[in-house]
Order: C-alpha cells, then structure tokens, then sequence
C-alpha cells in the first residue's frame, strides 16, 4: 500500500505542476481544435464546442499542418526510414545488409496492418503536436493477436515526467473506464464494490478513472523472471477507490513523444498554435468587429418620424408601407447610413491571416506549389533552403517521437520471435544498429548537393561540344546515381551495380563488333588484290 500511496502522490504532483499550462491549452484549444477543449472545463460528448471560434483559419492551418508534416516525414506510400550500422566493414557485409532490409520491411508490414491503425493515430499526435507543442503515442504489443498496437494519447489525460538526461521517463495516463471495460482488462477478482455495483446499475457510464503509471524500475534485475526483469514499470491503479489493479512491465520504452519548441527547464512543449494565440485572437475579434460592420451596411438601422409610421411598418419585400411619404413624396423612414469601412477590416484580417500561416510553417510547405514554373535547379535550391529552416523541427520529431516507435517496434518483434536470424558478424557486434531517415524532408535537406550536381552538369555538357575531354573530369554515371538517391527516385527503376556493369561490358562488345563490321569492306577488298597479285605473277592490280 506504501508503494501505492507513493504513485498516487507524484500523480497529484505531476497534476500541480502543469496547471499553468492548462488554462493557456484551454485557450487555444477553444479556438483551434475545440473538440479537445477539455482541460479547465469537462464538456459532455456531443456538445458544441465552438462557441469561441469565430474564424476558422487557425483550425484549417492546424490540419495542413499536421498532414504537411506526416507526408514531409512519414508518408506511408514511401520507405521512410532504413536501418544500418555505424561500422564500415559492417556496411560492406551482404549478409548484414539484406538481414537489416528484410528487419525493416517487416517493420513497415506491422506498421501499416490495418489492425494497427498506425496512420489515423499518428495524424491525432501531429495535430497535438501542432495545437499544443505536445503529442504523444502509447505502443502496445498485443501478444494474443501478433500485432503492435499504436494509441494516440489525449494530452488533457497525459503527464509526464523528465529524467537527468531531458528525456521523458515517466507517465501518467488518466483513462475514463465503465465498470465493464474494467471487468474485461483485469477480470472481477480485484475490483471494487464500488465497480461490481455499478455493473449492475449502469455497465457502460465511463466514471471511472483509471491511472496508468509507466516509469523507470529502481529494483531492475536482468536475473529475475518476468516483470521484475523489465526496465520499466507498468501499473494501473485506481484513485477513488485506491486499489492497485495490476502491475507488470516493458522491455523497451512504450511511449513516443513530440515536442515542438521547449524552453529551458519546462517538459512540455510550445506548439505553432501557442506562438500565433495573440495573432489568432485577434483574428477572432476582427472577424466579429467586421460581421457587425457587415450587418450595418446590408441592414442598416432605419431613421423615422415620430408620427406612428413604424407601428404599421415592414422590411419585407414586396410588402406595402402606406403613410411612409410625406405630401412631398418624401420617405419618412431612411437607412441610417455610417459609412463602416468594411474593406479595411478584410484587408486587416488577411493580414492576421497570412502571420497565423507562417506559423503553422505553410508558406515553407507550400513553396513548390506556389512556384510551378521553376526550374529543377531552382527547385533543388528552394527545397534546400526551406528544409534548412525547418531542420531542427524534423530533427527533433524524428529523434524523439520517431525514433522511439521504431526502437520500440524492433523490441516487440524481437521478444515475438518475429525477426529473421540474425547473422554472426551482427552478433558479434551485439546487434548495434542505427535508424537513417529517408524521407521527403531528408532529401530537401541534400537537394544542396543535387542543386551542385545539375549547376555542374548544366555547365560542363556545354563545354564538351568544344573538348570532348571536358566531361572525363565528372563520373557521370555515379553522379546520376547520387541524383536519383537525392530526389527519391524509386530503387525498383534504378539498376543495380551489377547491371551497370553488364551494360557497360556489352556495349563494349558492341563497339568491338561494329569496328569489325566497318573494317570487313576493306579487308576483304584487300584479300581480293592480293589474290589477283599472285594470279598476274605478283604485278599489282590496276
């Protein structure tokens, strides 16, 4: 009981020390993603949560946001990622190779069953991750159905905790649960009264909450069997009542964290959506200030007479105002005109708008499909210079929120049994490998060295119609290899060394048998002069 007492108490701790967060959350939330509105307020589910959000700009930037930065980093119609190693004679080994390739196809297999639903939570992260600067991914294995299990985790019910290092060790996951959810993940033996009665009553009314606390094992011992030979920590307990539920334990670390912008000593992050709240405010403000504009100027308020007209009178169309002119056929009741500059308030609004896009970083998502005319050189250039930009962004997605999933996917299948033998030279080297990210963004990041290649190309082919020399100083063929690397050209339409090499072999042949063909005509006219030499006593043929 001790020991419960002890989670419970650093759960309420970990609770107070985010409570300033909470109410800044609930800000943008309320209007960027108002169904995650949940932080200082609890709202039924159905309720309209949009009260405060009178422009959806902010909103719909979130969403090009977060599906930007999933197609920019982790596109599924693409191999995002391989895995190698750092040792060089390692690298050269085909065994090592084809061992690491078949590891990660079977990755990406696992990643993308439709069981495990990795695409649909991965979106719910990143756009947590864009809202609040936090978003965060729980990866169960499910040893029963042979699958990894992949759970966005909502950041209203998510606290953590950091170690020495800066890196999150420690969770606590709040979970509404009905008493016969409860019955079905731990069994009737060790719940409550309280839950056993609320079967009865009403099995499906989420009111409890249930705790999932994850974090480091002091008492980590590789000898023991079990649980209690896992790194890390696994317990849900219940609060009201306290009762520990079950306790068990991982061999990787379960959890993915992305964090979009920290600042010194804080564990959360600070999201697009916090930077731009002022400007989003804003927005939201202008947009009324202009409706109401709006409003004066298609329906202005009326001026009358004091003479009783307005007692009879109508604004609908068609209708018939009688006693609304005087003798002289002037109205009685006029608009009240007040000149309400509603173009300025547009053009202040567009301006709010485009600082909330540069936030949300769509003008560097974007800059290809504003420039369709470019060159493929200014285009290399571009993507190079905006990927720089964004470099830190990508760097610490991948290696927080990435690259844990993938560690974490590795551990599973390995426990599984579900990866190919691995061979001698890796196991020497205790199974060491390293995560290389492939995607999109990662080649922007070297379309500098592309932009080189072509600009040297684009040069030198000029040069060799006047020296046919000029091109010996280019390796022409790899630089067209390192080219289709760089832009992502698919391997299946790439041709191996092997192949190259055999291309190359025949078209020598082929050159061999053309200079043949071109020197028979000669050399049989001079077999046949020779023949009439000794035929006229060896006198030359005229």
């Amino acid at each position: 009981m001790a020991d419960l007492d002890a989670i419970l108490r650093r759960y309420e701790q970990a609770k107070n020390r985010r409570s300033n967060w909470e109410s800044t959350w609930q800000e943008i939330a309320d209007r960027v993603w108002p169904s995650m509105a949940n932080f200082t307020s609890m709202r039924s589910d159905g309720d309209k949560r949009t009260e405060m959000m009178f422009d959806s700009t902010a909103s719909l930037a979130l969403m090009k946001f977060s599906a930007a930065l999933e197609s920019f980093s982790f596109p599924r119609n693409a191999i995002w990622h391989d895995l190698t190693v750092d040792d060089p004679e390692l690298k050269k080994a085909v065994t090592v190779k084809r061992y690491l390739e078949d590891v990660r196809d079977r990755l990406f297999s696992v990643r993308y069953s439709p069981r495990a639903n990795f695409q649909g939570q991965a979106n719910e992260v990143l756009t947590s991750y864009g809202c609040f600067g936090t978003g965060s991914m729980f990866i169960d294995d499910d040893v029963r159905s042979r699958v990894v299990r992949y759970k966005s985790m909502p950041l209203s019910h998510t606290y953590v905790l950091e170690n020495e290092h800066g890196w999150i060790d420690t969770v606590f996951r709040k979970i509404p649960r009905s008493a016969r959810q409860l019955v079905e993940q731990f069994g009737n033996d060790k719940l409550p009264d309280k839950v056993r009665a609320k079967l009865e009553k009403d099995p499906d009314d989420p009111c409890f909450e249930l705790i999932h606390y994850v974090g480091p094992r002091t008492d980590y011992d590789t000898s023991k069997v079990g649980y209690l030979g896992m790194p890390w920590r696994s317990c849900y307990v219940m609060a009201d009542p306290k009762v520990e539920l079950s306790e068990g334990g991982f061999n990787s670390w379960p959890f993915g964290f992305g964090r979009f912008l920290t600042s010194s000593g804080e564990v959360y992050g600070r999201s697009p959506a916090w930077l731009a709240l002022s400007n989003i405010k804003v927005l939201n403000t202008q947009k009324k200030t202009v409706l109401k504009a709006g409003h004066m100027v298609t329906t202005p308020p009326l001026l009358a007479a004091e003479d009783g007209v307005l007692s009879q009178f109508s604004m609908q169309p068609g209708y018939m105002n009688f006693g609304a002119l005087n003798d002289r056929g002037e109205p009685l009741v006029k608009p009240l005109i007040t000149q309400a500059r509603v173009d300025i308030g547009l053009d202040m609004m567009d301006k709010e708008r485009e600082i909330i896009a540069s936030g949300f970083l769509l003008d560097v998502f974007q800059v290809l499909v504003e420039n369709p005319n470019m060159t493929a050189t200014q285009a290399l250039e571009l993507m190079n210079e905006r990927a720089n930009i964004i470099a830190p962004l990508i760097g610490r997605l991948q290696g927080e929120l990435l690259g844990a999933i993938i560690e974490r996917e590795v551990q599973i299948l390995a426990d599984a049994g579900q990866l190919p033998e691995m061979p001698p030279e890796l196991i020497e080297a205790q199974g060491e490998y390293r995560i290389e990210f492939t995607g999109p963004m990662n080649r922007a990041m070297r379309a500098g060295e592309g932009a080189a290649i072509v600009r040297t190309l684009e040069a030198a082919i000029p040069l060799a119609q006047i020296d046919p020399g000029a091109l010996d100083a280019i390796k022409v063929p790899e630089s067209v290899a390192e080219l289709a690397e760089i832009n992502g050209m698919p391997a299946r339409l790439r041709r191996s060394e092997d192949e190259i090499k055999a291309m190359k072999s025949g078209r020598a042949e082929q050159s061999q048998a053309d200079a043949l063909l071109q020197a028979a005509p000669v050399v049989s006219q001079t077999a046949a002069n020779l023949l009439k030499m000794q035929q006229n006593g060896g006198m030359p043929v005229v």
